[in-house]
């Protein structure tokens, strides 16, 4: 009982800590914006293999399933 009770009051501190702000004097040159966007298109071409990859294996499996030639023939390819 008394844990949740300090639980709390804590969690309240640092929402209120957190609530105003402080200005923060920092210096982002030019560079800091293309790498930003370059980690972006990482982010996207990476999701994109990603998906890629689970599409083929998805598309494998229910192939070897319901028998289709197309999943027969990417599990030749896999191998």
């Amino acid at each position: 009982m008394k844990n949740s009770i300090i639980f709390k009051v804590l969690i309240i501190m640092m929402i209120i800590s957190n609530a105003y702000p402080r200005l923060a004097y920092a210096y982002l040159d030019p560079a800091t914006g293309s790498m930003v966007i370059q980690a972006v298109i990482a982010v996207v071409a990476a999701a994109s293999v990603s998906i890629g990859i689970f599409w083929r294996r998805l598309k494998s499996f229910f192939g070897r399933i319901f028998g289709s030639k197309e999943g027969k023939e990417h599990d030749a390819n896999d191998n």
